[in-house]
C-alpha cells in the first residue's frame, strides 16, 4: 500500500534551453515596476543581457537593477529592502546563483514585512513571517541548490557569532521557477564541481530522509541519475550542453525533493560550518558526503533500526554496481565507493582549507543536527566524520 503523504507548493516551472527568451513575457504578468537582482559579471556580459534588459525596459515604468556578490547577509537584504520598500515594486526577478536568487527571494518577502529580516530567521529571530511576498521570478545560472524550487532564503553571517538560516514559509516558493540550462556553461570548473555535489547531496539526503514519500523518492532518483549520467562530464566539458541539462535538471529535483522530504546530517553540518567560516556551501557538502553516508550505513548495519533506509542504499549501489544479482552489502557498499571516488576524482577540498581545525569541532558539533537523517547518529560519529575530512 502507498502510504500517505502530502506536498507543498512547487513554482510554476518552466525548464529548456532558450527559454530566458520568455522572461518579458512571463514578467509582464505582473506588472512594470520590476527589481532586477543579478550575481557577478558572466550574465551582464552575455549575449542574452542586452535583449533582456532592453526587453523589460521597454515595458517597465520602473526598472531597477541590483548586484549581490557572495551569500546573502541580514544586512544586506535589510539594505535593498530600505531602497525599494517605498518603491511600490510589483515583481523581483533574481538572476544568477543560489545566493542571488535567496537573495531576491528573501527581498521579496521583506518588502512585504516590518523591520529587520534577523526577526523572522529561524533559530534567531523571535517572529513569525506572515507569508506575503512581492511576486518572485527565480532564474538560476548554476546548477546547485536547487534554490528556484523551495520555500526557504538562506542567510549568512559569518564569523565566531555567526550563523546560517533561513526566512521560510511555504508561500515564499518562487512563482516562477526558468530554467534555462545554457545559462550555466560559463560556470568555471570549480563551480560546477562544488553545485553539482550539492545537488547530488541533497536528492541523496532526501531520498534517505525519514521524511520521504513515494513522490520524493521516485523525483530523488531521477535526479541522481542524471547526476550519474552527466556530473564528470560537466565537470570536464563544461560546454557540453545535455550534460549541463542533466545537471540542471538534477539541481532542479533537489530543491523540490528537499523542500517536500528535509535533509540529513551533511546539510546539518553545513549550516553550522558556513556560519562559522567562508567555504563554500558545495564545498562542504561534497566533502563531507562519503564519510557521513558510511557513517550513517555503518549505524544501520549495526542496529537495524531502519530497514527501508538499508534497503534504499541497496537501491543506490545499484544505480552504480556492475555486477548482476548482487547481495544488498556489495551494492550499498558500492554506493559509497562511488561516493568515495567522486571525492578523490574532482578533487574535493578538506575542511582544513578553510581553516577548520580540531579545535573547531565542539563547536560545529554544538550547531549541527541530523533531524532526518535516517539514523540519529550520536556526538562521537558525528566527530568522527569531520575528523576524517580535516
Amino acid at each position: 500500500m502507498i502510504p500517505s503523504f502530502s506536498c507543498k507548493p512547487l513554482p510554476h516551472i518552466f525548464f529548456g534551453v532558450n527559454r530566458t527568451e520568455e522572461l518579458p513575457g512571463l514578467i509582464s504578468r505582473f506588472g512594470t515596476r520590476i527589481l532586477v537582482v543579478l550575481g557577478g559579471e558572466s550574465f551582464l556580459k552575455s549575449s542574452r543581457w542586452p535583449n533582456l534588459h532592453s526587453a523589460l525596459a521597454a515595458q517597465s515604468s520602473l526598472l531597477a537593477l541590483e548586484k549581490v556578490q557572495g551569500e546573502p547577509a541580514p544586512g544586506m537584504v535589510d539594505a535593498l529592502v530600505n531602497r525599494y520598500r517605498d518603491q511600490t515594486i510589483e515583481v523581483v526577478l533574481a538572476i544568477g546563483g543560489g545566493s542571488v536568487i535567496d537573495a531576491g527571494k528573501a527581498v521579496s518577502a521583506m518588502l512585504m514585512e516590518e523591520g529587520e529580516i534577523c526577526r523572522y530567521l529561524e533559530g534567531v529571530g523571535s517572529e513569525k513571517p506572515s507569508g506575503r511576498k512581492v511576486p518572485f521570478i527565480a532564474v538560476p545560472t548554476t546548477a546547485g541548490t536547487g534554490s528556484e524550487a523551495t520555500s526557504n532564503a538562506v542567510l549568512s553571517r559569518t564569523g565566531s557569532h555567526g550563523f546560517k538560516r533561513s526566512l521560510r514559509h511555504d508561500t515564499y516558493i518562487p512563482d516562477i521557477a526558468l530554467i534555462d540550462p545554457a545559462l550555466t556553461l560559463s560556470c568555471p570548473r570549480a563551480l560546477t564541481i562544488a553545485c553539482g555535489m550539492d545537488a547530488l547531496s541533497q536528492l541523496v539526503e532526501a531520498y534517505l530522509s525519514t521524511h520521504a514519500s513515494p513522490f520524493t523518492d521516485a523525483l530523488a532518483l531521477d535526479g541522481i541519475l542524471a547526476v550519474q549520467r552527466s556530473l564528470r562530464t560537466a565537470c570536464n566539458d563544461g560546454g557540453n550542453l545535455d550534460a549541463r541539462c542533466d545537471m540542471a535538471y538534477a539541481a532542479l529535483m533537489s530543491g523540490i525533493v528537499l523542500t517536500q522530504a528535509g535533509l540529513g546530517v551533511v546539510h546539518g553540518f553545513a549550516s553550522a560550518i558556513g556560519g562559522f567560516f567562508a567555504a563554500p556551501h558545495g564545498v562542504i557538502c561534497g566533502s563531507l558526503m562519503a564519510a557521513g553516508n558510511r557513517i550513517t550505513l555503518d549505524r544501520l548495519r549495526r542496529t537495524g533500526e531502519n530497514h527501508a533506509a538499508l534497503e534504499k542504499y541497496r537501491r543506490l549501489g545499484k544505480l552504480f554496481a556492475t555486477v548482476k544479482n548482487a547481495d544488498a552489502e556489495y551494492c550499498q557498499d558500492i554506493f559509497i565507493a562511488e561516493l568515495e571516488k567522486l571525492t578523490e576524482e574532482l578533487a574535493i577540498p578538506r575542511l582544513g582549507e578553510y581553516g577548520i581545525t580540531e579545535d573547531h569541532l565542539e563547536a560545529i558539533l554544538d550547531q549541527s543536527g541530523n533531524k532526518y537523517n535516517p539514523a540519529v547518529l550520536d556526538r562521537e560519529e558525528m566527530r568522527a566524520i569531520l575528523r576524517q575530512r580535516l
